[in-house]
Formats: structure tokens, sequence, C-alpha cells
């Protein structure tokens, strides 16, 4: 069971957003929505690129939440607390963290 499917019913939302920092040319928002409809991702997707061409900007969002890498999973909890931030996902985990805050 997928974590959208496991959560759907709990108040819990999920969406995508792609940041990108470098390869602008190629992962442009249209590739996202092409990935998007050919593996099924149900969930909300969005495009972020960073505010400058300099080699070293990232975008806002990046900068927001500390992410540093690709993928990077943000957590946040429906009063806007960020319960998880970081490079690996543990999905289970993930799950009994919310049920709480999704109840």
């Amino acid at each position: 069971m997928t974590l959208a499917e496991e959560l759907r019913d709990k108040g819990v939302g999920l969406a995508a957003i792609q940041t990108v920092f470098e390869g602008s040319q190629v992962n442009t928002f249209d590739r996202l929505r092409e990935n998007q409809r050919r593996y099924g991702l149900r969930v909300p997707f969005g495009h972020a690129v960073a505010d400058s061409a300099s080699v070293d900007a990232v975008p806002a969002i990046m900068e927001a939440y500390r992410s540093g890498g690709t993928p990077w999973f943000v957590v946040i909890a429906p009063n806007g607390r960020v319960v998880y931030d970081g490079f690996r996902l543990d999905a289970e985990g993930l799950v009994q963290a919310l049920r709480p805050l999704a109840a």
C-alpha cells in the first residue's frame, strides 16, 4: 500500500515538488508532467527553479526547508510544524508518526 493510499482518509495530503537546481534544460515542468502521467502518479506536483542563473543558486523552497539533495522529503503536520526533513523516508514509520496527528 502506498503512503497516499494509507493516509488518504486520515486528513493527510501529499504533494511532490520538483526542485531544479541543475539540468534545468532537461528537468522542465513539461517533462515532470510527462513522467507523472507515465507512472500514474496521482498526487499534486509542483515545479520550482532557482531565481538566479548562478551555479550556486537553488530554488527558494530548498532554502526554506534546508533540503540537501534529490530526493528529499519534508513532512509538515497540520499545525505547520515540520515533523520530518531528510533524505531517506521510512514509509511505515511515517504512517505511524502521522496517525496521531491525523486523528
